[in-house]
């Protein structure tokens, strides 16, 4: 029989049909139920980032699209303070 680190470096090489084969053979399967568990953790921690990824390019491609244009902005604010500036130098005007 083969040493326990020896044997995970083993059930790591197989593929998945030959790791379900031995299990089905074995009489203590222990192993080969730790290895599947442990295969089938490491799939979904890789979908789980495939999942992440994908989040976090359509967080950056929804902030590139909702940049503020600073120039706009300026130009607001100092069309709003010239017209209030140019209402408190003209009292005759009516307020809004």
């Amino acid at each position: 029989m083969q040493t326990p680190d020896n044997f995970d470096a083993v059930l790591q090489s197989l593929s998945d049909e030959e790791l379900l084969d031995h299990l089905s053979q074995s009489e203590t399967p222990e192993l080969l139920q730790a290895e599947v568990r442990r295969r089938l953790q490491v799939r979904a921690n890789q979908e789980l980032r495939v999942q992440q990824h994908a989040e976090i390019s359509r967080m950056v491609e929804h902030l590139e699209q909702s940049r503020v244009e600073w120039q706009a902005v300026r130009e607001f604010f100092r069309e709003t303070l010239l017209e209030f500036t140019s209402r408190a130098d003209d009292p005759d005007q009516e307020a809004h």
